[in-house]
């Protein structure tokens, strides 16, 4: 029992600093550097693991590097509903600087 928990603890120290590793590398399409989109670069060694990093390269500024793949869902449009500072109610516990002074 005592050697599987080693071992289990063995793995763990192994694998802990690779998932912070790719928790830290930059995300998305922009370029780290300067912010514009890089396009993504095909490489064999990354293959295994596609879905989740990427290599890419900046036009702009020539940065080249991995980044993690996210994507992205699609966000619902929003209405704007406009603010009214005017009340349509006498309420009597509204004071005078809430209601406008029309008192």
């Amino acid at each position: 029992m005592f050697w599987m928990f080693m071992t289990a603890l063995w793995v763990v120290m192994l694998l802990a600093p690779l998932a912070l590793l790719v928790a830290l590398l930059p995300a998305g399409r922009d370029c780290p550097r300067c912010g514009s989109e890089s396009l993504p670069i095909r490489s064999q060694l990354l293959r295994p693991v596609r879905r989740m990093l990427n290599r890419r390269w900046c036009t702009s500024c020539g940065w080249e590097g991995v980044m993690r793949v996210v994507r992205h869902v699609p966000v619902p449009a929003l209405e704007v509903v406009p603010d009214h500072d005017e009340y349509d109610d006498d309420a009597v516990w509204r004071g005078e600087r809430d209601s406008g002074g029309l008192m």
